[in-house]
């Protein structure tokens, strides 16, 4: 990455990567793009920030990105906290570690601002010996209503 910091934006519902329920409010949304190269790991890191959570809410990342050329694969992570180096993404806690994306993908996950009210996500092309990949992704924080 070129150390450069995605912009944060304000969104609505309408165009965000949310469905349109009630009990569903975004907090922020961020877009980038960075490219990976061969054998190579690209991150990304997120926090949280001012955000005022209501003791019923839970926050979600809800992520989105597409490869370029589309008929490649990453490896993708999201690790719990600030990640800087290979050491302390080897030692994270993880939302999920290794998964294997085809063109692009998109999800949500729980926990991601567990600690230090931040993320890493990480974009691994490590497999590659040969071909980068450009990767243009999108997150939000979205507060949920949280029921037992």
């Amino acid at each position: 990455m070129d150390g450069g910091v995605p912009s944060i934006k304000r969104t609505n519902s309408s165009k965000s990567l949310v469905s349109n329920a009630d009990n569903e409010r975004v907090l922020w949304s961020k877009s980038s793009s960075l490219v990976v190269g061969a054998g190579m790991v690209g991150h990304a890191f997120l926090e949280l920030g001012q955000v005022h959570i209501e003791p019923y809410e839970t926050v979600i990342l809800r992520w989105k990105f597409d490869l370029t050329p589309a008929d490649l694969d990453i490896y993708f992570s999201v690790l719990k906290g600030i990640c800087e180096d290979k050491k302390k993404q080897r030692a994270a806690d993880a939302c999920f570690r290794s998964r294997h994306v085809q063109g692009g993908g998109g999800g949500d996950v729980s926990g991601a601002f567990a600690i230090q009210n931040a993320c890493t996500l990480v974009w691994s092309n490590e497999m590659s010996w040969v071909r980068p990949r450009t990767i243009k992704w999108t997150v939000e924080a979205v507060a949920i209503e949280w029921s037992d």
